[in-house]
């Protein structure tokens, strides 16, 4: 078990971690024709769409109740009817995501009293579903801004009592921030081969894949879940959670639903794709597909040709709680030496790791580590590029955000097509950093003329 080490430092020196909003309003992009709005001022949401549009390369849907110096003070409540009026009006979304920040948190605004509010009030409106989370910047992270999205829809989209039928052919993905839309791919194609249907929760696979639509900019998501399926999801055979920060979000639809819940925390090792294959093969009672059993063996040759490159490697590690579990995961099951270990805040699942520490904190806080742990690979976002340059080490990305790389965004990293991508990407890099020996050249050599071609010229060099 790992030792939790909180950092006493009074400031965040380049820090790792991205705010709850982010982390909503990632999740809140992958429902069908959504908008998230973010109850505060301008920049809450300008600075997280400046990230957002960086890292996806797309155009994103998101809107703010534009809270000012007096409405701070007097109350914002006016500036919510506003805004849900006017979306619902012009924009026809189906379905809108109202979520907190620090500033309408410090205020003490009481969105869901303000929703209820503006039901009554505004009942034209009922076909438009809203979905309201508090998710302050000064507690959590991304990860728990994610999470805490779900398990909102949970509570006030799918019935508390599910119908008494159950679809026998369809299965529930509720899905991590780990999975990419490439990932999330990925997963479908899996389910599908088992003649399964899947409902994927939240699918950015549809709406942030990278695509280019038809038409001009929509104002609302292009793709995702459509809230008459996530309804409906207490009604499907089976749910795989794949994610140790959905752990209550699993609770809280297994008491909402008549089919099993089974829990993963990823599919970065052989034991854990392995795990999901195996339960989707007894739903289904079909035989496993022969392209996914060749992609097993693909994996398993992919591990003989790079662990000469990869045994005994140190591995670096800055991000959000569900990357580190996948990672060091990951690493162990190759003979790598995970460590050393950087969280951006305390998280469910930290201390059960496979390393002696944990340290929460920020890049500066790695940077002391890697001064007494040399590592030969760091993974973490963008944000550390010039911290593994300073160190001379590869950086592989992960995470939010990703901005100077493009397609990062989409990277196939789970199931077995991405472990084997992942490995060779690994290897790749720790085979061009080998410096080999230098050849050696006898004192006793002899020259014989001054005939000398290019070619030797070249080989004394």
């Amino acid at each position: 078990m790992a030792e939790i080490l909180r950092n006493k430092k009074p400031l965040a020196v380049s820090p790792i971690k991205s705010g709850q909003p982010l982390g909503a309003i990632l999740a809140s992009l992958g429902f069908e024709q959504s908008i998230p709005l973010v109850h505060g001022a301008q920049g809450c949401s300008a600075f997280a769409k400046v990230f957002f549009i960086q890292h996806f390369h797309d155009p994103i849907p998101l809107q703010s109740t534009a809270m000012d110096p007096t409405s701070t003070i007097m109350g914002a409540d006016e500036n919510i009817f506003t805004a849900l009026n006017v979306l619902c009006q012009r924009n026809a979304a189906k379905s809108i995501v109202l979520l907190s920040t620090g500033l309408s948190e410090a205020q003490g605004s009481d969105i869901s009293r303000v929703v209820r509010q503006f039901r009554d009030d505004f009942p034209r409106h009922k076909g438009v579903a809203l979905l309201t989370v508090n998710t302050p910047d000064f507690y959590g992270s991304l990860e728990n801004g994610y999470s805490a999205v779900l398990e909102s829809m949970i509570e006030q989209w799918v019935p508390a009592q599910p119908a008494t039928s159950l679809r026998n052919r369809r299965v529930n993905l509720l899905v991590s921030h780990l999975l990419t839309p490439g990932d999330i791919e990925l997963l479908r194609s899996y389910v599908e081969a088992f003649g399964l249907q899947p409902v994927i929760v939240p699918d950015l696979s549809l709406s942030l894949d990278g695509h280019l639509a038809n038409g001009d900019f929509s104002p609302v998501t292009q793709g995702g879940t459509s809230l008459r399926m996530i309804e409906q999801m207490g009604q499907n055979q089976a749910t795989f959670v794949i994610g140790n920060s959905l752990g209550r979000a699993a609770g809280l639809l297994a008491q909402r639903s008549r089919g099993e819940v089974i829990t993963l925390p990823h599919l970065m090792t052989l034991e854990a794709c392995d795990t999901f294959i195996h339960r989707l093969k007894t739903l289904s009672g079909r035989d496993v597909p022969a392209w996914i059993e060749r992609q097993r063996g693909q994996v398993q040759d992919a591990m003989i040709d790079c662990h000469m490159w990869l045994q005994g490697a140190a591995i670096a590690m800055a991000a959000e709680g569900d990357h580190l579990a996948a990672w060091c995961d990951f690493a162990r099951s190759l003979g790598m030496i995970p460590g050393p270990i950087v969280a951006p805040v305390s998280q469910p699942g930290l201390q059960h790791l496979p390393v002696e520490t944990v340290v929460i904190g920020d890049l500066e806080d790695m940077q002391d580590l890697l001064c007494d742990t040399p590592a030969a690979l760091l993974v973490a976002n963008s944000h550390a590029a010039d911290l593994a340059t300073q160190f001379d080490l590869s950086l592989i990305r992960t995470g939010f955000p990703v901005y100077d790389r493009l397609g990062e965004f989409r990277r196939v990293r789970q199931g077995y097509s991405g472990i084997r991508d992942t490995l060779f990407e690994l290897a790749n890099v720790m085979r061009e950093r080998h410096h080999p020996l230098a050849i050696y050249r006898s004192p006793l050599r002899q020259h014989f003329g001054d005939n000398v071609t290019p070619g030797d010229l070249y080989a004394a060099c």
